[in-house]
């Protein structure tokens, strides 16, 4: 029984140093062991980071891609441009595919527009000098879509 205890600690012990050395050879063993139920012998406090980190990527992601729909949405409606209109369009286009393959109810619900609107709005001034709204012009479904 002490020998399991032993293995045990190796085990936690290695797959740690292997974390750290080799991420994606400890991705490929902890996907293996979850897959195998070998629940026990899983690096648990690196296996819980990564998730968490996930789901704060994803967030920045969805975030990022709401900023630049809201600059170039505000650019088509504040700018009188004739030439870039059909670029900023298929921009928008891009990135709301991309922002359609990522969001899930639960990533929405995280989202705060105001300050994602309010971060565009600075971004867009600069470049512009514009006169906008203190508020979004713009409801979550209206980025949306096309």
């Amino acid at each position: 029984m002490e020998w399991i205890k032993y293995m045990a600690i190796q085990t936690d012990q290695s797959t740690q140093s292997l974390y750290d050395s080799d991420y994606h050879n400890w991705l490929e063993i902890t996907i293996k062991q979850l897959k195998s139920q070998e629940f026990s012998a899983l690096d648990l406090e690196n296996l819980i980071e990564e998730l968490e980190s996930m789901g704060k990527t994803d967030l920045r992601t969805a975030n990022s891609l709401l900023k630049q729909i809201i600059i170039h949405r505000l650019k088509l409606d504040k700018l009188p441009d004739i030439q870039p209109r059909k670029h900023w369009r298929k921009e928008i286009n891009n990135f709301q595919d991309q922002l359609d393959d990522l969001l899930t109810s639960s990533l929405k619900a995280k989202i705060d527009l105001d300050k994602i609107y309010n971060r565009a709005k600075r971004d867009i001034i600069v470049d512009y000098n514009l006169e906008l709204p203190s508020d979004c012009p713009y409801s979550f479904d209206d980025l949306l879509k096309s």
